[in-house]
């Protein structure tokens, strides 16, 4: 549904340009003495209330926020967004007693629509100290979008039923003369603005200047479904227990296959018994017995096996000969992958599960971007499934080296009461996600 030229999009359109037109004019206020460049005037409203209208109407151009608000562009892609409004929600008291302190809510705009912001703990901490005020600007990232309904919905309609869910270390101040909409590029968050409460880091631009060896942490589960962790261990160590696991397992899978075997001999033996049985007769005549399928089957346990075939007649002991040689030869391939997928099944299950294993790496970094504050601190990075990981140029997560520089993204913290402050050799606790992506800067800052 498109909200053109109703009385709500008038509304909303009408009271942002008033804004906008005051800050104009606070900033610069001596034009207003000059007719021709006046903007606090009912002329300059009209002309950008019809700017507003062609730009949506005939060109078709959706701002950002109501992109987000139709679903048709991610929220966690960067935004450079205004504070237009901070409500603050009810204090009380518990029934404990206990105060509730109010938190705050942001509403903000990209210059056309609004939709409100639910804060975490650190940018809650800021709005009390009036950092962050109506009017300033927000760079955001990774940003979430909460909404009550599954389907999307036009913007100036969403206001009450979505949110825009912020974290603090996703996000930063931005200058006063940013460029509200998407941002080009990356949100990039330096260590000295982290907080452990923070949330979710959307990136890092850093440079190593220490690596930790590769290490490994196993997990393993116990009878009662409860999992815990042996380790870490060395690389060393963790090659000599996978090798003692290969071996188990090596020697499993042979005593299964010697259990396989057995069988197929018993069934051969069968097989020459009946023949023994049926060699007076010259020619099997007519179509096999009805009962040859319920007497193959009966063959499958000894106990049963040898009872059937003392029951024989020649006749069936010449067609169950036939058919079990039938059965035997036909089927043999997908028995085979039939007698591998039981063996799997049979050593996952009881005698030698997989081993569920981790392989990590610690990096001390430091910020890379050092043009506003010093690198006092430092960050104790680790990156799970070094192994595995590759990076932008194909090299293996192994191949870290001291000076190199790297943005990483979607970094969460760790360890958080052990964080320290901003002061000089102080040291702070990240790791990586599933989804972290890793981008090399050729430039290797010394």
């Amino acid at each position: 549904m498109i909200l053109i030229r109703t009385e709500s999009w008038v509304d909303n359109h009408w009271c942002l340009i008033l804004w906008k037109l005051a800050g104009m004019v606070a900033l610069d206020p001596e034009k207003e003495a000059i007719p021709d460049q006046r903007r606090w005037c009912w002329d300059e409203v009209i002309r950008q209330l019809l700017y507003r209208y062609e730009r949506e109407l005939n060109s078709g151009v959706r701002p950002p926020l109501r992109k987000i608000a139709n679903q048709d562009v991610s929220s966690q892609l960067p935004l450079c967004l205004c504070i237009s409004n901070i409500v603050w929600s009810p204090g009380g008291v518990t029934e404990d007693g206990l105060p509730i302190e109010p938190h705050p809510e942001l509403e903000l705009t990209d210059g056309w629509y609004r939709l409100r912001a639910q804060v975490d703990l650190p940018m809650a901490r800021a709005v009390r100290k009036g950092v962050i005020r109506v009017g300033r600007k927000l760079g955001i990232a990774a940003a979430r979008l909460d909404t009550e309904k599954k389907e999307a919905s036009e913007v100036l309609e969403a206001y009450d039923s979505c949110k825009l869910v912020l974290s603090g270390n996703s996000s930063q101040l931005m200058p006063w003369h940013a460029k509200l909409g998407f941002i080009n590029g990356r949100c990039i968050s330096t260590l000295h603005s982290l907080s452990p409460d923070g949330g979710l880091v959307a990136a890092l631009d850093f440079v190593i200047v220490k690596l930790y060896p590769i290490a490994f942490l196993e997990f393993k589960e116990d009878e009662n479904g409860n999992k815990h962790r042996e380790g870490p261990r060395a690389e060393a160590e963790e090659m000599k227990v996978q090798d003692q696991w290969n071996r188990r397992r090596q020697l499993e899978a042979s005593k299964l296959h010697e259990e396989l075997d057995k069988k197929y001999s018993r069934y051969e033996s069968y097989i020459s018994r009946m023949e023994q049985k049926a060699a007076r007769l010259k020619v099997l005549e007519g179509d096999p017995p009805q009962e040859i399928e319920s007497l193959f089957d009966r063959l499958e346990y000894a106990d049963t096996a040898i009872a059937t075939l003392s029951r024989l007649t020649p006749t069936q002991a010449g067609w169950l000969a036939q058919y079990t040689k039938q059965q035997i030869d036909s089927g043999r391939a997908v028995m085979a992958e039939e007698i591998e997928q039981d063996l799997q099944v049979r050593l996952v299950a009881k005698i030698c599960p997989p081993r569920e294993v981790k392989s990590f790496r610690v990096l001390v970094t430091q910020d890379a971007r050092t043009q506003r504050r010093p690198a006092n601190r430092t960050a104790q990075l680790t990156v799970w499934d070094v192994i595995s990981l590759s990076l932008d140029e194909g090299s293996s997560g192994g191949n870290f080296v001291v000076g190199q520089r790297y943005v990483a993204t979607n970094l969460l913290p760790q360890q958080q009461s052990s964080w320290m402050d901003c002061e000089l050799g102080s040291e702070i606790y990240l790791s990586t996600r599933r989804d972290t992506r890793w981008t090399r800067i050729k430039t290797v800052v010394r």
